[in-house]
């Protein structure tokens, strides 16, 4: 649906507030959260090397029962504040709850 709009966001650092806004921008709708809801994805084989892990931010548009997921990568070190730091945004998909 916006995926052409979504593609420009991806590959940015930028904080998970400022993602949010821009996804109004883009949307047109007002997102319910600034931060959406932030949930760590697990992967079937751990990379302890690695230092980042990836989250995905879902972001509830109001008005409609439509969301926006931002898969994200972060610095473990920062994982207490995923809300405040930049995040590198990875994929941003657009979900149709018709």
């Amino acid at each position: 649906m916006h995926e052409q709009d979504f593609n420009i966001l991806e590959g940015r650092s930028i904080t998970l507030p400022e993602l949010g806004k821009e996804l109004e921008n883009i949307t047109g709708r007002q997102i319910k959260d600034s931060t959406g809801e932030i949930k760590r994805v697990v992967a079937h084989l751990p990379n302890f090397e690695s230092d980042t892990d990836t989250f995905v931010a879902t972001y509830r548009l109001d008005h409609q029962n439509d969301l926006i997921d931002a898969t994200f990568t972060a610095p473990k070190s920062e994982r207490n504040r995923l809300k405040e730091v930049a995040v590198n945004v990875e994929l941003i998909s657009y979900i149709t709850k018709a």
